[in-house]
């Protein structure tokens, strides 16, 4: 009967090429009834269903994370990954967790559910060596893949992050309004991207506000070859610090306490994240709030989509958050 397209179905039905679509793709908002008539018409009008099949309940979505980022239950991914499985399955997709340890990494060896052809896609949450990752995406060949929360030039697959820049670049901002001028930066920018991108949205807040940005205030929040998160005081204290991470955040606040420096009478600190896990200056900080939601469900809505063939290009996505004001936070000039 020829190409034929939604439109066609729609109009037989009388109907928005909008409610076809969803009808079809299995989404909310459509009664089972309309669902049935508009499968029925398809189907005598000879459409091409194929890209519709690929995402009924059936649909795995795998999720490949470092294990030194998955503490169970007490890490900022294990919550991502939480909300990836949810975003799931409101879409009627299934998800399949692998965990990669640093020796196959090291090793270049590929999960057990690429290798098997187990899943439909593929999300990476998190930091994985690059050259892993391209070998990952060179061999997996037409398995969609998508980097959640990390982002590798010149990759062939989709990435959605958090927007450090802006989100780094605002709460540097909300310290300069409070009146402090002395602001230091508690982050290892060779670690990661996203950590490099929040240190150069400090940077634009000072340079905007005709502060000279100070080489003895960028410190070091991690041990590159441990992982290890601590955070070393310099020799001049600032009034406030700007932390690349919650977890930062709080380890900052226990090296001041240990210091006797009190927060916020004696020293500011803003975070980053909104999740600290388990430490009592969680209640306390204020920080940038990233929408760890909106982040999954559009990586799974941007997955499912080239597992459907809707899209063929590669594109990164940002997801903007918000600051959560608290109380570690004191503008200068008060008493």
């Amino acid at each position: 009967m020829g190409n034929v397209k939604l439109k066609d179905i729609a109009d037989a039905l009388q109907v928005s090429t909008v409610t076809v679509s969803n009808a079809l793709a299995g989404k909310k908002g459509v009664s089972d009834e309309v669902r049935e008539t508009v499968l029925r018409t398809a189907r005598s009008m000879g459409y091409n269903l194929s890209k519709y099949e690929k995402v009924k309940d059936s649909t795995k979505i795998g999720v490949l994370a470092p294990d030194k980022y998955m503490g169970v239950g007490s890490s900022f991914y294990w919550a991502l990954y939480q909300q990836v499985i949810y975003a799931a399955s409101k879409s009627r997709s299934l998800t399949m967790l692998e965990i990669l340890d640093e020796e196959n990494e090291e090793a270049n060896r590929f999960p057990r559910m690429v290798q098997e052809s187990m899943i439909d896609g593929l999300i990476v949450i998190g930091w994985v060596k690059q050259d892993y990752i391209r070998k990952l995406v060179k061999k997996s060949d037409k398995l969609p893949i998508l980097l959640l929360d990390s982002r590798i030039r010149d990759i062939p697959c989709d990435a959605v992050l958090s927007h450090n820049y802006i989100g780094m670049y605002k709460m540097t901002r909300y310290l300069l309004e409070r009146g402090h001028t002395g602001i230091a930066f508690a982050g290892s920018i060779r670690d990661n991207d996203n950590i490099m991108d929040r240190y150069f949205g400090y940077r634009k807040a000072l340079l905007e506000a005709g502060i000279p940005v100070r080489k003895e205030w960028r410190l070091e929040d991690r041990n590159l070859l441990t992982g290890e998160v601590r955070v070393g005081l310099p020799g001049q204290m600032p009034t406030a610090f700007a932390c690349s991470s919650d977890l930062a955040a709080g380890r900052l606040y226990d090296a001041l306490a240990e210091k006797g420096y009190r927060v916020p009478e004696d020293i500011s600190i803003v975070g980053y994240d909104d999740y600290l896990f388990g430490h009592p200056f969680a209640g306390q900080l204020t920080t940038y709030h990233v929408d760890m939601e909106e982040m999954a469900e559009y990586a799974v809505k941007l997955l499912l989509g080239k597992i459907r063939g809707e899209e063929k290009k590669c594109m990164t996505w940002y997801a903007d958050g918000r600051i959560v004001e608290r109380e570690s936070v004191k503008t200068l000039g008060l008493i």
